[in-house]
């Protein structure tokens, strides 16, 4: 399969061509595709491509921007942005938090306009929303709603807001050690968020599913990882570590999502054509799925990787009729 996210060439400087790679390599399909207009849809319905369109905790809420009061709001107050898309010059940065009933909204909304264009799934780029937070310490989103749903939530409860962001604000000091008991008072709100994102996904599966009920949901789960969020997802699409790439480590990869029921492709985010031949020579020997190193993200790196055709073609000609 085929992910070139936007169509190509994008301007006048580009090389590079979508339709070319799609007539040369007849992918199956193509996924993770940023809707841009009927006229590049079209062009893949004329060739029988299957596609999926995607939404990102980013979606603009206002002319192409992100404005604060839809989106996560960290414990210094400040609109959440990756730290990958920090040097970024978009104008929307900033993510949804799935406890904004605003961002809810737009993100549903979003959902059912992309439907109409009747893609075969749709596609959740990052999609552990307030989670995300965690895994840079910083346990989650503390604006007014989240706020307001943990109040609700947990009325018992003997901590308050102002006292986990100072338990954060001691954390963040290298040289403090928490006490178990901060430790505890930050996972339950850790679970509080995870559980938030867990929900949002479930209502919004069921209410795409009660119009589209053959609607597939896809996610990039990056590594292969399937953590509670992941799993309410049908397939992941995973950046995979180059030292990862590897017989042992794949098979045990797509073992697992085997097991769970789920579709697993893989895309290395690395330059290294070796690398992409070896994963391509794995998945066809063991009769998997791949996606084409073609319009590869590569982090911290001003362009994408684009795999020469005539090396494409070499690296997929004996690929098997029937895959998994």
């Amino acid at each position: 399969m085929l992910s070139s996210r936007f169509f190509h060439p994008r301007d006048k400087n580009d090389s590079t061509s979508t339709l070319l790679i799609i007539d040369q390599l007849k992918p199956n399909r193509i996924d993770w595709v940023y809707y841009e207009n009927d006229l590049v849809l079209q062009e893949y319905k004329r060739r029988n491509l299957k596609y999926s369109l995607t939404l990102n905790p980013q979606i603009p809420d206002s002319a192409g921007y992100t404005t604060s009061k839809y989106r996560i709001i960290d414990y210094k107050g400040i609109e959440y942005v990756a730290p990958w898309m920090k040097s970024w010059k978009n104008k929307n940065l900033f993510w949804g938090c799935v406890n904004n009933p605003l961002f809810a909204d737009l993100f549903f909304e979003r959902s059912n306009f992309l439907s109409t264009k009747k893609p075969y799934a749709l596609f959740v780029d990052d999609p552990l929303f307030n989670v995300r937070l965690k895994k840079e310490g910083i346990v989650g989103c503390f604006c007014k709603h989240c706020i307001a749903k943990y109040d609700q939530l947990y009325p018992d409860r003997t901590v308050d807001i102002d006292s986990i962001i100072r338990i954060i604000e001691k954390k963040a000091n290298k040289k403090n050690i928490l006490s178990a008991n901060d430790s505890i008072i930050l996972k339950h709100y850790e679970h509080f968020q995870e559980e938030s994102v867990i929900l949002f996904f479930e209502q919004w599966m069921s209410c795409v599913r009660e119009n589209y009920p053959r609607m597939i949901f896809l996610t990039n789960n990056y590594n292969g990882e399937w953590n509670k969020i992941y799993q309410k997802f049908d397939g992941g699409i995973a950046e995979l570590e180059a030292k990862k790439v590897n017989d042992s480590i794949l098979h045990k990869l797509y073992s697992t999502a085997d097991s769970l029921h789920k579709s697993q492709l893989f895309t290395i985010p690395s330059k290294d054509a070796s690398l992409h031949v070896k994963l391509i020579e794995y998945n066809i020997k063991h009769q998997r799925e791949t996606l084409l190193p073609w319009d590869i993200f590569i982090p911290n790196h001003p362009t994408r990787y684009f795999m020469p055709l005539n090396k494409l073609i070499q690296s997929v000609s004996s690929y098997p009729s029937k895959i998994k």
